[in-house]
């Protein structure tokens, strides 16, 4: 009787509303936290994997622009040095012919190349040495940085005639050069006429065809280590450098000489193109540790590689998942002993939360979540209202390096396009008052082939803080290489006038040493005559 009525009871308490309910429950918790969880695992290890790379390579090709600016000054001290050889000589006849010419020509092409090597960053030696078939062997100069006074000193120069042309480490800066018919870097190598490791760049100069030498400079290569050395990511992330056969030359944890096809497959199966692709990252193992690195070309044919441990890559994606299983776990213990409490009170946040959770996976991340209560269900809803916080951040973080000109920090031709979309559509439902300028900027072209690229990136760059200061960022979109557009809303059409005359005067005050000009032509918006976009573009362009 006893054993019946025990039963019977159970029985009732099985069948009962908050049995059922609170079994509902806590299936409900345990599938929104398998859910909520895996989603979130997947998704937060997709996005840090992403972002790890983007940062990485981000980083690699920062630190391979920064190696670049060195390469591209020794670049420019060397052809205006070539420049003035070739200007400046009168015959080649003449040279090979009087001694006098030969002496005086080349002590100003010698005055020339120390005064620019004095003024070029990391250059340990300057030279010039003519063709044997133009003169004898060992006419020419070369001047050497002394590390204890800091000043260039000249040294005996190598005899061409008594060496090998395949003699790299004595003569290959001049037969490397001269073979190759055009300006080259040579890759790392010991210069035994002066015992430095060195990498040099070098330009073979000609008059009306004939070779008359060559000019050019020398890098110590511990320059370039040094700066490679002091790359550091994570904890004990750094860099390394290989040659143009992606063979090692500098690593803190390779020998030189190794190729990188030696670290995995996936890097030997990887061409130039694949290695240095900005979404690439590739995996290796060495001393039983996992890393991934990242490659980005140089300007003098080598490649800048940044690595780090995987564990130290990912262990906000480990920690993460850690946190994430270990709540979820918490959490479910913890509901599995009050769900029976709380049953009715906890339908209701939950439903919340798997709504927000749907909203949040269909990509809708303006969550809004109403409990307030100081138990788990609280916190899980302060967790997902700040993951969709965050994931809302990280995507607009994301868009704005879609919507940004990298060079000028102002919005781009997309941004601009975007805009552009949205005025068209305002337009068809009535329109605002809006004025657009179009800037031209003046001389790019000359800058760019008389300076260097940096200069003409400066003038750019000049041209856009004088806009910014005028007109405001939110307002400015860089829509082509030198042409700005500015949207201004809600702007009076006699102001227009004014704020021309304001951008003009702005750019006459510049102080970096480059005097900008711009083109600058405007237009306002007619509701009465604009049908589109296109008619107050082209007013604006034609007045420019």
């Amino acid at each position: 009787y006893n054993a019946n009525l025990i039963r019977d009871e159970r029985l009732y308490k099985m069948k009962s509303i908050q049995t059922k309910i609170t079994l509902l429950i806590l299936v409900a918790i345990l599938a929104c936290a398998v859910v909520i969880g895996s989603t979130g695992i997947i998704s937060f290890g997709n996005e840090i994997d992403h972002d790890s790379t983007t940062a990485m390579n981000l980083i690699c090709n920062e630190k391979a622009q920064e190696l670049n600016n060195v390469f591209g000054k020794i670049e420019q001290s060397v052809e205006i040095l070539s420049v003035y050889a070739v200007d400046n000589l009168e015959s080649v006849d003449r040279l090979s012919e009087d001694a006098e010419y030969l002496e005086k020509y080349t002590r100003e092409l010698e005055e020339l190349g120390v005064t620019i090597a004095n003024k070029t960053d990391g250059a340990v030696a300057v030279y010039m040495r003519f063709s044997p078939t133009v003169t004898p062997s060992t006419e020419g100069f070369f001047h050497v940085r002394n590390l204890q006074t800091d000043r260039f000193e000249a040294v005996p120069l190598t005899d061409l005639s008594m060496y090998s042309s395949t003699d790299k480490e004595h003569v290959g800066w001049y037969y490397t050069p001269v073979r190759a018919g055009k300006a080259v870097w040579l890759q790392p190598y010991s210069n035994e006429n002066i015992d430095i490791y060195m990498i040099s760049y070098v330009i073979p100069i000609y008059k009306d065809t004939r070779l008359i030498g060559i000019v050019g400079m020398d890098i110590d290569f511990r320059y370039i280590t040094s700066k490679v050395d002091s790359i550091h990511l994570y904890e004990t992330g750094n860099a390394f450098l290989t040659d143009d056969a992606f063979d090692i030359v500098h690593s803190k944890n390779f020998k030189s000489g190794t190729a990188i096809g030696e670290l995995s497959e996936s890097i030997a199966q990887a061409d130039a193109e694949e290695l240095i692709d900005m979404d690439a990252i590739y995996e290796y193992v060495i001393d039983g540790e996992k890393k991934r690195t990242v490659f980005q070309s140089l300007e003098n044919g080598m490649y800048l590689a940044v690595t780090a441990p995987v564990s130290e890559i990912d262990s906000i994606k480990n920690d993460l998942i850690k946190r994430i299983v270990v709540r979820g776990f918490l959490i479910c213990i913890f509901f599995l002993f009050l769900a029976w409490l709380i049953a009715r009170t906890i339908i209701r946040p939950l439903k919340e939360l798997d709504d927000a959770a749907r909203d949040i996976a269909a990509g809708q991340l303006d969550v809004s979540l109403t409990c307030k209560s100081r138990d788990e269900i609280g916190t899980l809803t302060t967790s997902l209202m700040e993951m969709a916080s965050q994931l809302k951040r990280r995507i607009e973080y994301i868009n704005g390096l879609a919507y940004v000109d990298k060079l000028t920090g102002v919005k781009n031709n997309t941004a601009y396009l975007h805009e552009v979309s949205m005025i068209q559509i305002d337009m068809e439902n009535g329109g605002k008052d809006l004025a657009l300028f179009i800037i031209d900027v003046n001389g790019l072209k000359y800058m760019n082939d008389h300076y260097g690229h940096d200069c003409g990136n400066q003038l750019i760059v000049d041209v856009s803080r004088a806009l910014v200061k005028v007109f405001g960022h939110e307002n400015c979109y860089r829509i082509g290489g030198d042409e700005f557009a500015v949207i201004v809303k809600d702007m009076n059409r006699f102001k227009c006038s004014e704020r021309k005359q304001e951008f003009i005067n702005q750019l006459q005050q510049n102080d970096d040493g480059i005097s900008p000009s711009a083109a600058v032509g405007y237009a306002f918006y007619d509701k009465d005559t604009d049908e589109s976009w296109e008619a107050v573009f082209k007013r604006a362009d034609k007045e420019m």
